[in-house]
This record gives C-alpha cells, structure tokens and sequence, in this order.
C-alpha cells in the first residue's frame, strides 16, 4: 500500500501576510533580477511589433534590442547569486523559468533578425517567459505586473 505523500502548497501571498527576514531580505535582493528581465521582456515584445508591422530587420531599433540583450543577461547573472528561501522558493523556481525562456528568444531573435534559416518564432518563449513573470509575481510582495488580459484592447483581438 502507498503511503500518503503531504505536500504543503505555498499559495500566492495574501495582502496581510507578514514575511519572515529572509524571505524579506530575499524579496529585496530578487527586485533587481525581476525588474530586469521585466524590462528585457517589454523591449522584446517592442522588437517585435516593428518586426511584424514595417517587415524588415533594418527599421529597428538596435539599440533597444541591446538594452534587451543586457537586462536578460543581468537578469540571468542576478537570478544565479539568488538563495531562496522555503517561502521564496515558489517564486524562485518561476523567476528561473522565465530567465531561462527571455534567453531563448532574445536567442531567437537574433536568429530571426539574421535571416537563419531555422530560424524559430521568438513570440511563443516570449509569451511563456512573460507568463512565468506573471505567475511568480503573485507569489511574493513588491513584484506586481499589470495585467492587460481583461483590458479594452484584450476585448479588440481579432480572430486568427
């Protein structure tokens, strides 16, 4: 007979929640490496609109893919230097996830920019790497995202 595995779930922060000084402190370390890969991911998504609207790699704006470039990789260096705690760990492992894909299509990006031939979609990683922001900032205070999916534009969408 199978023993009865409990697990405890950590579930998304409540407002009254009180953190204990390590989570704080790691709240207050982790802000960097999500503000980070926050930012990389807006500019990507930016690259990508001029991408798709003028359909030519020689309209964008290199700088921004540069910036883009630099927070993924500050984002990923800060995201190593990082020791969650049990509490944090939730968050932790989201946060990860989301440097790891932010890299892949910053990767796919390029790719696509240079005109590879196996180039791949940077849009699906993109996605995913947001929504593993989305779903992490839930988890800890101070890390909120605006959510848009229920915005007037997000009733505007158009079949595809």
């Amino acid at each position: 007979m199978r023993a009865a595995v409990t697990q405890r779930r950590i579930s998304p922060i409540r407002v009254a929640e009180i953190l204990d000084d390590a989570t704080a402190s790691y709240s207050i370390s982790a802000q960097a490496c999500f503000e980070n890969l926050h930012g990389a991911a807006n500019r990507m998504a930016g690259l990508l609109v001029l991408l798709a609207i003028k359909k030519s790699r020689h309209i964008l704006d290199w700088d921004v893919k540069k910036a883009a470039a630099e927070l993924v990789k500050a984002g990923n260096e800060e995201f190593r230097g990082l020791t969650p705690t049990p509490r944090s760990l939730h968050f932790h492992r989201h946060l990860g996830k989301a440097a790891g894909l932010l890299a892949i299509a910053l990767k796919d990006i390029d790719q696509t920019l240079s005109g590879a031939a196996g180039a791949r979609d940077p849009l699906a990683p993109l996605r995913a790497g947001w929504e593993e922001l989305r779903i992490a900032s839930k988890y800890l205070p101070g890390f909120e995202i605006v959510d848009f999916e229920h915005s007037c534009c997000a009733l505007h969408q158009t079949a595809n």
